[in-house]
């Protein structure tokens, strides 16, 4: 108990007496505090830099704001990727800038495409759009099979699109599955009326939208080719009148003679002969009157050689016209010197020639023919030919086809042609003349009878040629307003207004540059820029600067930047801000 009184007396002198316990002097050390942060100098981990808390994160003891290397990994705070954390390696896998040891382990983003890894479907590949066409999980952009079909996209000829079999039908390195044209003809699947078979021309005969090359019917008549006799032209009846496996309306000899349909004189009757007596076009095998009497052969007496009259001085059923014995006295009308009057004997008193039974009749121009029945009493004609059956004979007629032109003046003396045409100018009358426009291809079979055109051009392949057609390539208009006469284009499309159809025109924006060297053959851009350089003019082309975002969302459309950083969010990407 006495320790407790001592110990108070001690205090109380040492307050009398200005000392400090320890035997100091009661005066305190002066207080300084240079940067004025409430810290004295001598405790102050950073004396001459205001830094009241004292933070030292390494622990070195200079406090971090005045600390070269906070976190005293030897990388300076001004070069190091992790400022407050360790990391002397400084390695930064996604190159953001920030170091691994800092960057949010939640929002990691190695290969900076702005996709945290933890969904990203490729952490270490750059893809914004994380694209994944086959849905497997891994973006198409680290994925060596993008559709997932079993073929690595090095090797896979469709490598968006899954086709194991890697069918390939025109050989050109694009799978059918991805390939727009198939067929390799240079026509689009979409607009390929064959889009399986090669054909560039879309040849479509039965106009079904399915080409000649694909179609089993390709006229439409209702037969397959394999089984029609005329696989290009409508015959559903298959009609084939000489039986030679070719149909009557593309056979150009229906009748089988050897003769060609154009210029047959019988087209469905055989007759290789074309054996005509009466000249009128007709072949006598198909002609009800073959010698053109006006009298059916079924009828006629001379059937062969015209005699309107039907005389038959000896009533034995062969008219005089073609009888050898006109009297049928038995003395051939060659010999016979009373030829219409019977004279077997052939007395002839007054050896005039003519027999005594025929000799009372007179006979001008002595050619056996009595002139009360001589249709040329004055002019022998002992054939007594009549081609106009006028009842003057041709040798005395100068109008031998009645048609009221003279024979000397006649184009056709022996066909009547009142009106006396020549299309040809080469003095054969229209109806008489095999080739009436003169272009060495006969009428039948002349696309143009009355205009010369002897190459014969069908541009449509109506049958009437191009000479003669109005509209020569068949799309409905005129070719006098046609803008492409010899190209159908129904619509008449002219984008650029020349006056020449799209259809037709090499140049179709009409911007100086033809289409097939033009990288916008539909849209005018004299200068051609292209920007991107990827072969599509700058004028049409979505996207201008090639960085796979269209134009019409891209923050920087002029300069590439797939990644559309915007720092500072204004919409305009860091790239072009």
């Amino acid at each position: 108990m006495l320790r407790i009184p001592i110990l108070f007396f001690a205090l109380a002198m040492a307050v009398l007496t200005g000392c400090d316990a320890d035997g100091s002097t009661g005066h305190p050390p002066p207080f300084v505090d240079s940067d004025s942060d409430t810290i004295p100098d001598s405790e102050d981990n950073c004396p001459t830099v205001p830094n009241p808390n004292q933070r030292d994160l390494d622990g070195d003891g200079l406090g971090d704001l005045c600390d070269d290397d906070d976190d005293g990994d030897g990388q300076p705070d001004g070069f190091d990727n992790c400022q407050f954390v360790s990391n002397p390696d400084q390695e930064d896998s996604d190159g953001d800038g920030i170091g691994d040891a800092c960057d949010d382990i939640d929002n990691n983003d190695d290969d900076g495409d702005g996709i945290p890894d933890d969904d990203d479907n490729c952490p270490n590949t750059p893809n914004p759009g994380q694209e994944d066409s086959d849905g497997d999980g891994i973006g198409d952009a680290c994925d060596n099979d993008g559709d997932n079909d079993g073929v690595n996209d090095d090797a896979d000829n469709c490598p968006n699109t899954p086709n194991p079999g890697q069918e390939d039908q025109d050989g050109d390195g694009i799978g059918d599955a991805c390939d727009d044209d198939v067929d390799g003809d240079g026509v689009d699947n979409d607009s390929d009326n064959c889009p399986l078979v090669a054909n560039s021309d879309q040849t479509d005969t039965d106009g079904d939208g399915i080409g000649d090359a694909c179609d089993n019917d390709k006229d439409g008549d209702g037969i397959t080719d394999t089984e029609d006799n005329c696989p290009l032209t409508p015959n559903p009846g298959q009609e084939d009148a000489d039986s030679d496996g070719i149909g009557d309306v593309c056979d150009s000899d229906r009748d089988g003679d050897g003769v060609d349909n154009g210029v047959d004189n019988c087209p469905d009757t055989p007759n290789p002969d074309q054996m005509d007596t009466d000249g009128d076009g007709l072949g006598n095998a198909c002609d009800s009157d073959d010698d053109g009497d006006g009298i059916d052969d079924g009828a006629d007496n001379c059937p062969l050689i015209a005699n309107a009259d039907q005389t038959d001085t000896d009533g034995d059923g062969i008219g005089d016209a073609c009888d050898s014995d006109d009297d049928g006295d038995g003395v051939d009308d060659g010999s016979d010197n009373c030829p219409l009057v019977p004279n077997p004997g052939q007395e002839d008193t007054d050896n005039d020639g003519v027999g005594d039974a025929c000799d009372s009749l007179t006979d001008s121009d002595n050619d056996g023919i009595g002139d009360d029945v001589d249709n040329c009493p004055t002019v022998p004609n002992p054939g007594q030919e009549d081609l106009d059956s006028d009842g003057l004979g041709d040798a005395c007629d100068n109008d031998d086809d009645g048609d009221g032109v003279d024979d000397g003046a006649d184009n056709c003396p022996t066909v009547p042609n009142v009106d006396q045409s020549d299309t040809d100018g080469d003095g054969l009358g229209d109806l008489c003349d095999s080739d009436d426009d003169g272009d060495g291809v006969d009428d039948g079979v002349d696309n143009c009878q009355f205009i010369a055109n002897p190459d014969q051009t069908d541009t449509d392949g109506d049958g009437i040629g191009d000479a003669c057609d109005s509209d020569d390539d068949g799309d409905g208009v005129d070719d006098g307003a046609d803008n492409c006469p010899l190209i159908a284009n129904p619509g008449q499309e002219d984008q650029d207004g020349d006056g020449i159809g799209d259809a037709c025109d090499d140049d179709v924006d009409g911007d100086g540059v033809n289409n097939d060297v033009d990288n916008c053959p539909t849209t005018a851009n004299v200068g051609q820029e292209d920007l991107d350089g990827d072969g599509i003019g700058d004028a049409c082309d979505d996207d201008t600067d090639g960085d796979g975002v269209d134009n019409g969302v891209d923050n920087c459309p002029l300069i590439a930047n797939p990644g559309q950083e915007d720092q500072d969010g204004d919409g305009i990407g860091d790239a072009c801000d």
